[in-house]
């Protein structure tokens, strides 16, 4: 429909350009919160992969209604945390070594796609967002705290993809890197010198320097050989070679 000058006029009345959105922190809700917990109590090896979130039980124990828990569930469902089945009821997911390499082998092709579309994007200012994330996953890296190694971790990616522009691509790696990212990290000490997570940091700073370049061939060629490489030798996940998808219009 094409707007005349009149519907313009009333539109602008009600414009809202000087509201800064950007600068309006929203508190997360209950169920959000409670999602938080128990994410951090996952990824604290305090709720152990496999094992059934018996909902009345958890509600009761978290001093909740089980509306506010199943509301809590779903987000983490959705995030890759927990499944749901018939038989089974909640419980935190387990994830065998061909789901990994499947899931891994999904988040590649996606990912070196975004790499590409994000590398001619590249601003300064990215730059310096990715680095702040980079010292925020080495230092959680180091202590080492794995709920804010995880969230870092994610911040680091989120930067690139939302370089592409493209929030389609945006939201398919965040639904399937969530949970994968997560993990990933579980099943070693927590404690201690991980050499893993120290393994990781180097590997982001080879992305990062492949981003550096603003050249779409030389960052997606880095992102693949290293990222390859290090779920090899940390993961022991191997998978084939990395197809992008091209389009012809």
């Amino acid at each position: 429909m094409i707007k005349n000058d009149r519907s313009t006029a009333r539109a602008s009345e009600g414009s809202f350009e000087s509201l800064d959105i950007e600068t309006m922190e929203r508190a997360p809700s209950l169920p959000e919160t409670v999602a938080g917990k128990l994410r951090e109590a996952i990824l604290s090896d305090r709720l152990r992969p496999g094992q059934r979130l018996v909902e009345h039980k958890l509600a009761a124990h978290l001093g909740i209604g089980q509306p506010t828990l199943r509301e809590a569930l779903r987000e983490l469902e959705t995030q890759g945390f927990v499944r749901k089945s018939q038989k089974r009821g909640t419980y935190v997911t387990e994830m065998s070594a061909e789901e990994y390499r499947q899931t891994h082998d999904v988040r590649m092709t996606l990912e070196s796609l975004a790499i590409e579309r994000a590398a001619p994007n590249v601003t300064a200012e990215a730059l310096r967002d990715i680095e702040r994330s980079l010292n925020r996953l080495a230092a959680a890296a180091r202590q080492p705290d794995l709920t804010k190694y995880h969230k870092s971790d994610m911040d680091f990616h989120k930067v690139i993809w939302k370089l592409t522009g493209n929030d389609c691509l945006f939201q398919a790696l965040e639904r399937i890197t969530f949970g994968l990212f997560a993990f990933a990290l579980l099943g070693r000490p927590s404690a201690g010198v991980r050499p893993d997570l120290l393994a990781a940091i180097q590997q982001h700073r080879c992305i990062l320097d492949g981003l550096r370049t603003r050249d779409p061939g030389i960052a997606r060629e880095t992102f693949v050989r290293v990222t390859l490489q290090f779920w090899k030798e940390q993961h022991c996940v191997e998978i084939g070679p990395v197809v992008t998808p091209s389009y012809s219009f």
